[in-house]
């Protein structure tokens, strides 16, 4: 007979809320914290995109998320249980990341490395079975690498890369999606497909998190923003609501201007951030 959730094994329909409450955190010999006093949630059914510059504190976050950092101020809950108290397992059935990259110490395939987000779903010793296959290979299409079954890992380009990486954190099947830079060396085509597939995964109830350096795409997909600056919480809400003019001007250091998403569809009318050239904005002054 399946376990429940509180005796240590999550259920199909398990859908937690993951919060973090006045985290903070200074990397070893770093002369100021990477994250100061930020509180946030990821729910059930939510899009929510952490944007900022370099060396905001994006990352350092989505680490503390994850449990790979513990904080040193605050605390990480799963629901109402701390995330460092969860069973190893546990946590993998909870939460799937998407680092930015990662590297492999053997050779593997595309399908074999998609195969591992399975191993949070089996027994000790237990092989995968013909469900787990069906993951796979429904995780692989979800992200069009299909195709790229079979390759090895070490011969793929960056952007093929981060595609399998992120079908393997769908092979998880886990409700909480942690994604750090998506997009990094996908074209055109796939950063659409990629948005798209997260709002998809938002509708099928999963709660997702996507640090993101496109603040377009975050304008146009997620349903709220936070942005860091310094690693603070410099503004949070609605895209409407965060993406000002002078807030994005003061925190990225460089003159834009804002306008409306031209559509047609449903993102249309969503604030997008044209940058000037310097020349430009100093005869608009």
């Amino acid at each position: 007979m399946k376990r429940a959730v509180g005796e240590g094994v999550a259920s199909a329909d398990w859908r937690p809320v993951l919060r973090g409450d006045g985290l903070a955190y200074t990397h070893p010999r770093a002369p100021q914290p990477a994250v100061r006093d930020i509180s946030l949630s990821v729910a059930p059914g939510r899009l929510l995109a952490v944007v900022g510059p370099n060396g905001a504190g994006k990352t350092t976050l989505l680490r503390l998320l994850s449990g790979a950092l513990v904080p040193q101020a605050g605390q990480v809950r799963l629901d109402a249980r701390p995330l460092h108290k969860l069973h190893d397992r546990l946590r993998a059935r909870a939460l799937a990341v998407v680092p930015q990259s990662e590297s492999s110490p053997f050779p593997v395939t595309v399908r074999e490395m998609v195969g591992m987000g399975r191993y949070p779903h089996l027994g000790p010793w237990e092989r995968a079975g013909s469900l787990d296959h069906a993951v796979v290979e429904r995780a692989l299409d979800r992200c069009a690498a299909g195709h790229l079954a079979e390759r090895q890992l070490a011969r793929l380009s960056g952007g093929e890369r981060q595609r399998a990486r992120i079908a393997r954190a769908l092979a998880q099947e886990a409700p909480v999606l942690l994604l750090d830079e998506p997009t990094g060396g996908l074209d055109l085509r796939f950063r659409m497909e990629l948005f798209h597939l997260l709002r998809e995964l938002r509708a099928d109830g999963l709660a997702v998190l996507v640090i993101t350096h496109d603040l377009n795409l975050a304008a146009r997909f997620a349903d709220r923003l936070l942005l860091l600056d310094q690693g603070r919480a410099r503004a949070r809400g609605t895209p409407e609501e965060v993406l000002s003019g002078d807030t994005l001007e003061e925190v990225y250091e460089w003159p834009l201007r804002l306008v409306p998403h031209p559509g047609p569809g449903s993102d249309t009318g969503a604030p997008q951030t044209v940058p000037l050239r310097k020349d430009a904005a100093d005869r608009a002054e």
